[in-house]
């Protein structure tokens, strides 16, 4: 049984997330409506996560769903 999505406030800041895998746009809803961005020709392969997430204890829950997937963490940072 998948937990339930995480939910946004008005809070919240948008974060980049970059994983060595391809993700496949069926992942989006579970790891938090986060938009799952393919990598761009001539980019290492693998899936840029984007959206926001409402505070650090939301982030924390989705970097534990991408470990859960045994996915190889590349970069996570706060967009302005």
């Amino acid at each position: 049984r998948l937990p339930l999505p995480l939910v946004m406030n008005a809070g919240g800041c948008v974060y980049e997330i970059r994983v060595a895998e391809t993700l496949d746009r069926m992942w989006a809803e579970w790891l938090c409506g986060m938009s799952l961005l393919p990598a761009q020709p001539g980019e290492a392969p693998g899936t840029l996560l984007r959206g926001p997430l409402a505070d650090q204890a939301s982030l924390y829950g989705l970097l534990t769903r991408l470990r859960d997937l045994n996915l190889t963490l590349l970069e996570v940072r706060r967009v302005e």
